[in-house]
């Protein structure tokens, strides 16, 4: 598998905070593993909390590089990731 869009709702150590798993939502760190296991060369993380400003992508990339040995983008709102 070439890419997986998957959305991550919150950083694994806001889980307390956000309750993902309770929306049916994964965090970061779930969603890598995912990615991960299945074999994806890319992970694309959408429908992410905003509450960390501009930090949120180097956050929420460094979270999933723990996990995930692929490319990983998190988009901002228009960005566009050319396949």
């Amino acid at each position: 598998m070439d890419y997986l869009l998957h959305e991550s709702f919150c950083l694994e150590t806001e889980s307390d905070k956000y309750k993902p798993r309770e929306k049916n939502h994964d965090t970061v760190k779930s969603a890598s593993i995912k990615a991960q296991n299945i074999g994806a060369k890319n992970l694309v993380l959408w429908h992410t909390q905003e509450n960390l400003g501009k930090n949120r992508k180097e956050m929420y990339i460094k979270e999933a590089k723990e996990n995930f040995n692929g490319n990983v983008y998190v988009p901002n709102d228009l960005d566009e990731i050319i396949l």
